[in-house]
């Protein structure tokens, strides 16, 4: 555990000599460990305790089983990863649709044991006031507070995934009180999801609280906390309108409610941050900082570093230094001289040392959607010109025509200076300032009440991000043209922004399955298979249903809890059939 971030580390360290079992995995419903020793009266006395509980909720997030899984889900079944020509054959399986419940990669596990563990400290922490005099009734309402968050955020993660799942709500002692849980409809799940945020929102530590910088940003904090809220409003108000008539769980004007919280939740955590950035100024005697738009970070240095070198210094910030102002949540890493499967989820899926991993960048897919000023082609992959063609130092286990991801694994632009494999400290970026500004604009552009105003709003939140990204802002190439606004045009910009901010951060796939769910069609989003040399014409029978968009639940989980119900569109699926 040496590479974790001393924040994790040094929390989790109790717990990790007492509850060992806790790391294990096991094949009960829904994987919920049970938790031993650390259910007994004589653990639960002191604060570190509490600490070392908590930390280990944050760890199960960080876990490379959890890292993979939010690449892989919300980043693989999109249209910017396929896989190398050497390849792993389950995630083949899931880029050419071909997914059935034995696949691994649709074992839902890590999530459920991140969730039983923030049920643990939920439970149990109010004891150890009584035995314990340094952890106050302060100390325990941030600690709730931040475990409630993480279990609403990794039930999100299982909404957007599964669409239909359990809530485990309660801790589990052992193994003969392992519930079978039913699952719940989807907007029955974003409300409880909610409805723990609003808990979790007054006793979460303030933004900057904190007294250390990885604190700050890799502990669940206020804005942390909005941001998931503005993300569940967005996904309340797409389910709302794809359910609408369906069930009495929406009601006539839902979506329109939930895009205004969505609004407002965003407007919040800029506000909060805005306050933050003046008040840091203030601080630092810097009375008349230069202003950006929305007080955005900007690509600094000479012209001729930008155009020529392609040098983002955005990029450098956020993603190699790390904990940049424009962070909200990014769970921590620290490189150190001894290997651990914590920093391994990114390593894993997108390579080290500038070779290649598990997936690559399609090759049409650069070409396809940046243009050829834009920094972040050139950052976030290792790729020489939109075309497609690799950089010299791809490294010895990829093909020269390999594009790989260069995000997170390279510490400074254009993609370079890797990420050594045995030392490797990539944060995992959960939410940014840019991700909630780009949510704000698609509420903004998906409510039905959208005025000429809120569309002008979300253009210019698009605009100011795009223009930050090309080498020179000054006499950009092609720029977004702003006149004739409609929502339809608005909401392609938005999504397309996305993308080119926020990819391979986890996000894709989960933005076009909402946009299916508005539109209540699959249509428009079957363009994912065009990755793909052949079986495209398959893959896209395969995405023919909403149904189909979402995973199946893995078999063991069938077995196991026989309440539960096997998503529709793989009920059909002949399990004995081999994978081909």
């Amino acid at each position: 555990m040496k590479r974790i971030s001393k924040i994790y580390k040094k929390l989790a360290i109790v717990c990790a000599l007492m509850c060992g079992t806790l790391m294990s995995s096991c094949t009960d419903y829904l994987t919920i460990i049970p938790p031993g020793v650390i259910t007994e009266e004589h653990f639960w006395q002191t604060k570190d305790d509490v600490n070392g509980v908590m930390a280990k909720a944050y760890l199960n997030l960080l876990s490379t089983d959890a890292v993979q899984k939010a690449i892989i889900w919300g980043e693989l079944r999109a249209d910017n990863l396929t896989f190398p020509a050497s390849y792993n054959e389950n995630i083949k399986y899931i880029v050419e649709a071909n997914i059935l419940d034995e696949n691994p990669y649709t074992n839902w596990a890590i999530y459920y044991e991140a969730i039983q563990t923030a049920n643990l400290v939920i439970e149990r922490a109010p004891k150890v006031m009584e035995h314990d005099p340094d952890f106050t009734e302060g100390d325990l309402r941030v600690v709730t507070g931040e475990m409630y968050a993480l279990r609403a955020l990794a039930h999100f993660y299982l909404v957007r995934t599964f669409r239909d799942i359990p809530m485990a709500l309660e801790s589990v002692s052992d193994d003969s009180d392992m519930p079978e849980y039913e699952q719940v409809h989807p907007l029955e799940a974003l409300d409880l999801i909610m409805a723990d945020l609003e808990k979790a929102l007054p006793m979460v530590m303030k933004s900057g609280g904190f007294t250390s910088v990885a604190s700050n940003y890799g502990r669940i904090t206020e804005n942390a906390v909005l941001a998931i809220m503005a993300d569940v409003n967005l996904w309340r108000a797409a389910f709302a309108t794809y359910y609408e008539g369906q069930t009495d769980l929406v009601a006539a004007g839902d979506a329109q409610k939930y895009y205004d919280l969505c609004v407002q939740n965003c407007q919040d955590v800029l506000d909060k941050m805005d306050a933050k950035f003046e008040e840091d100024n203030e601080k630092n005697n810097n009375r008349n900082p230069e202003k950006f738009p929305h007080n955005l970070l900007q690509n600094e240095g000479e012209l001729e570093d930008r155009t020529e070198d392609r040098i983002s210094t955005v990029y450098n910030e956020i993603f190699g230094t790390k904990n940049s102002r424009e962070s909200i949540l990014e769970l921590q890493v620290e490189g150190a001289n001894v290997d651990n499967g914590f920093a391994r989820g990114v390593a894993g899926m997108y390579g080290t040392d500038g070779n290649r991993g598990a997936v690559v960048v399609p090759a049409n897919f650069l070409g396809k959607y940046y243009e050829s000023d834009d920094l972040r082609a050139y950052s976030y992959t290792n790729a020489q010109s939109l075309t497609g063609g690799s950089s010299a130092g791809s490294g010895s286990s990829s093909d020269a025509t390999d594009v790989i991801v260069a995000k997170y694994q390279a510490k400074s632009s254009p993609a370079g200076d890797y990420r050594k494999s045995s030392d490797y400290d990539a944060n995992w970026i959960i939410y940014r300032r840019t991700d909630v500004m780009l949510m704000k604009a698609e509420a903004l552009a998906a409510r039905q009440s959208a005025t000429p105003e809120d569309l002008a709003e979300a253009f210019d939140i698009v605009k100011v991000i795009n223009t930050r990204s090309r080498m020179d802002s000054t006499d950009i190439k092609k720029p977004l043209n702003g006149t004739n606004l409609t929502k339809d045009g608005v909401m392609e910009l938005v999504l397309k922004e996305r993308l080119l901010e926020l990819t391979f951060e986890g996000k894709r796939w989960y933005d076009l399955v909402r946009k299916a769910l508005r539109e209540k069609t699959t249509n428009n989003i079957k363009f994912v298979a065009d990755k793909l040399d052949s079986n495209s014409g398959v893959v896209k029978s395969k995405m023919s249903t909403i149904d189909g968009l979402f995973m199946p639940i893995y078999i063991d989980e069938l077995r196991y809890n026989k309440l539960l119900k096997q998503n529709p569109a793989y009920q059909d699926e002949d399990e004995t059939t081999e994978m081909n």
